[in-house]
């Protein structure tokens, strides 16, 4: 196996354009690629030097690098993946980073990403900020209560298809909503666009229960989270350390004694 993955791009020419466009051949390559890295008896060690054959090989072609750094962004970065893993992704942007010229345009690029990717993971504090409530007080998340030591921390967009789907799921959750009626979980809804105007329209839809506010686009601008998908889910302990992070909100049910 690990013969394997270090010489899994070797025979691959990353200068044939064609051979690069083949789907076929360059996405189910890559497909089979990490399914070997993610299958939980790689080392960590065999990982990054997979990796490392594998960036060093198409680096060396502009089109190459353009393609297969677009395959990865869809399949490790993109939430809706099946194949998504911030872990692996992180390690590839890591990698990558180590390759490239410090005068390359895109090195910014990736640096930002892997910034992004290190914050706001579970073990750690959450970043803080501050939001404003609908009677326009303010107040910080270090400083927002919690009941039960759990908080489930939600950035939305009442304009965003997919945040509508799951507020509405959310609203209809029975259990949720006794949970927080109960006191073994608190909500904190932020919303993070720059439309007043239409949170304060939505605030009638939103659960009884939950603190509502608006950061007024400070975590969106100082890419405080990672919000590359809406809505945005995270639970939080009550000193506001991260329990789980950018989860699906089923996953959030079965660690916060939402039953």
């Amino acid at each position: 196996k690990a013969f394997l993955l270090t010489n899994y791009w070797s025979k691959f020419d990353f200068a044939d354009t064609t051979l690069v466009n083949n789907r076929d051949v360059t996405e189910q390559g890559f497909v089979n690629f990490i399914a070997l890295l993610v299958d939980g008896t790689t080392p960590e060690e065999l990982i990054h030097e997979s990796l490392e054959h594998w960036c060093k090989g198409f680096l060396i072609d502009s089109h190459a690098r353009k393609v297969l750094t677009n395959i990865v962004d869809a399949y490790l970065y993109n939430p809706n993946s099946p194949f998504y893993n911030e872990p692996l992704y992180g390690m590839y942007l890591e990698t990558l980073l180590g390759r490239l010229p410090q005068d390359d345009a895109m090195r910014s690029s990736y640096k930002f990403k892997l910034d992004l990717l290190r914050r706001n993971n579970p073990g750690n504090r959450a970043t803080d900020f501050t939001y404003y409530l609908p009677d326009g007080t303010h107040r910080k998340l270090a400083d927002t209560p919690v009941k039960n030591n759990r908080l489930l921390l939600l950035f939305y967009d009442p304009e965003c298809e997919s945040c509508h789907e799951v507020l509405m799921q959310m609203a209809a959750d029975a259990a949720l909503a006794e949970a927080v009626k109960a006191g073994r979980l608190s909500v904190l809804a932020v919303y993070t666009e720059g439309n007043e105007e239409a949170w304060r329209k939505a605030l009638s839809d939103m659960p009884e229960g939950w603190t509502v506010g608006t950061d007024r686009e400070v975590v969106k601008m100082g890419a405080l989270y990672d919000l590359k998908a809406m809505p945005s889910l995270y639970l939080l302990d009550g000193k506001k350390n991260v329990i789980l992070k950018d989860v699906a909100y089923e996953i959030v049910k079965q660690y916060s004694g939402i039953n």
